[in-house]
C-alpha cells in the first residue's frame, strides 16, 4: 500500500446522478502530476450520499476501465453490515487493490460491536485492508486497543487511517510496515515530524497534487519542510467546503467533476 493517496470526489450529473465516466479525467489528471494511489468512495467522495447500487456501479466502471499505473483503494462503510458485506464481496473480486473499512455511522457502536463488524467483513475478503477512524462523522471512537486488537488478528490490515488523535497511538507498537495515516492534509508536516503518522490520504492533492506529493516524499525521508506554503495551500482547500472546492477546481479544468448532492451547493 502506497504512504499518499489521495481522496477524490465522485462525479455527479446536474441532476444529481452519478456520472462513472467522469472519474476517467480525474485519473488522468492525478496521473498526470505523479499520484500513485487514488481513493474513492471516502468521505471526499459522498460516499454517504449514494445507494450500495451506486457504490456497486462505481466498482464495476473500474473493473471495465482497468486503469493501469495506478493503486486503488475503495471506501466501504455502511449503518447495516450486510451493506458492507455486499461492497466487500464484489471488492474481493475487482481490480480495487486496497479496502479501506470506515465504521458505521451514527449508530455508535460499542468497541466489541465495532471489532465484530470489521472481523465479519474481513471474513469476506483476502485484500489488503486499511481501516478509517473518523469520530467526528460518525459518533464512534475506535480505540488504540480496539486497533491492536484487530491488527493482532488480522495481518492483512495494513493501514489505519486516523482523523481522531494521533498522539494516542505512539506508545503502541505496530508492524514495522504498518501505516498510519493522517486523514486530511491540516497540520500534516507537524504530524510527520513528531512520528505521529507515516502516511498521508490527501484532500489538498486534488488541487495541489504535485506540492503535496513532494511534500509528503520529503517528509518520508525525514527532510525538512516548510510548514508555512502547505498549510496555506491546505486552508484554501477547506475554505468553505473542500469538495465544493476540488470540484469546481476540476470543472475549471474542463474535468467534468459536476455537482455536489444537496445540501452540499
Amino acid at each position: 500500500m502506497k504512504r499518499l493517496n489521495v481522496a477524490i470526489p465522485t462525479p455527479f450529473h446536474g441532476d444529481e446522478s452519478l456520472h462513472v465516466e467522469g472519474f476517467e479525467g480525474i485519473v488522468a489528471y492525478q496521473k498526470q502530476n505523479g499520484i500513485e494511489s487514488l481513493l474513492l468512495s471516502g468521505s471526499t467522495g459522498e460516499q454517504h450520499s449514494m445507494s450500495i447500487g451506486e457504490r456497486l456501479e462505481i466498482i464495476r466502471y473500474f473493473d471495465q476501465q482497468r486503469f493501469q499505473g495506478i493503486e486503488l483503494i475503495f471506501g466501504v462503510s455502511a449503518i447495516r453490515t450486510r451493506d458492507a458485506v455486499t461492497l466487500v464481496q464484489a471488492l474481493e473480486t475487482s481490480v480495487i487493490d486496497v479496502i479501506l473499512i470506515g465504521f458505521p455511522p451514527y449508530i455508535r457502536p460499542t468497541q466489541q460491536q465495532a471489532i465484530t463488524y470489521v472481523e465479519e467483513l474481513l471474513s469476506h475478503t483476502t485484500k489488503p485492508v486499511a481501516l478509517y477512524n473518523n469520530p467526528g462523522r460518525t459518533g464512534f471512537d475506535l480505540t488504540p486497543e480496539s486497533l491492536y486488537t484487530l491488527i493482532s488478528r488480522y495481518p492483512n490490515i495494513v493501514g489505519y487511517k486516523e482523523t481522531g488523535d494521533l498522539q494516542r497511538h505512539l506508545p503502541v507498537t505496530y508492524p514495522d510496515e504498518f501505516i498510519m495515516f493522517a486523514a486530511g492534509d491540516v497540520n500534516v508536516v507537524e504530524h510527520f515530524n513528531t512520528g505521529r503518522c507515516n502516511g498521508l490520504s490527501s484532500v489538498a492533492g486534488n488541487i495541489y497534487p504535485q506540492e503535496i506529493r513532494k511534500a509528503v516524499s520529503r517528509l518520508l525521508q525525514k527532510e525538512q519542510v516548510d510548514a508555512g506554503p502547505i498549510e496555506e495551500k491546505v486552508s484554501r482547500v477547506i475554505s468553505g467546503h473542500a469538495i465544493i472546492n476540488i470540484k469546481q477546481h476540476y470543472n475549471s479544468l474542463g474535468i467534468h467533476a459536476g455537482i455536489c448532492r444537496a445540501p452540499l451547493l
